[in-house]
């Protein structure tokens, strides 16, 4: 994909400008942008994730700075520091199970530091995994679940290596 195409993108998905405008922008014919709009699906559907977590809640920012915010985190639990890519190497070692597996626990989720500052800011959010925010729950508090994160870790890593 060109920087252009990803400008393409970013204009239209998260920008929310139209294809007239985004054509003189970019100097490059509408007939051309529906192309690119239909050939690179994949990278939409990925940024549609990302603005409907935005959607979900009412943070205090724009489409923009949420989606600049979280592509812009490490894709690691706060917590226990597990990576989606070690989650998914447990689900096919079968050594992970949860009833939840359908809805929750094969991505890291949004958890509130504090839990009392609901989703308004982006200072209060960070990555989790599904075992660590169902664990931590409004209970503990951010610097209390930082030290359980690091029990969690332990066990991870012992199953990640066998």
């Amino acid at each position: 994909m060109t920087d252009e195409q990803k400008e393409f993108l970013h204009l239209h998905l998260i920008e929310q400008i139209n294809y007239k405008t985004i054509s003189g922008k970019l100097n490059v014919p509408i007939k051309i942008l529906s192309m690119w709009y239909e050939e690179f699906k994949s990278e939409r559907e990925g940024i549609a994730k990302i603005l409907k977590m935005h959607s979900a809640q009412k943070f205090n920012s724009t489409r923009m700075e949420f989606y600049n915010w979280y592509t812009g985190l490490k894709r690691k639990c706060e917590y226990c520091e597990i990576t989606e890519a070690e989650i998914q190497s447990l689900l096919d070692k079968e050594q992970l199970k949860t009833k939840r597996l359908k809805t929750r626990g094969r991505k890291l989720e949004l958890d509130r530091k504090i839990p009392d500052l609901k989703y308004e800011k982006l200072d209060n959010i960070v990555l989790c995994c599904y075992w660590c925010n169902n664990a931590k729950t409004d209970t503990f508090t951010y610097e209390e679940f930082k030290e359980v994160g690091k029990v969690i870790s332990k066990i991870w890593k012992k199953r990640l290596s066998s």
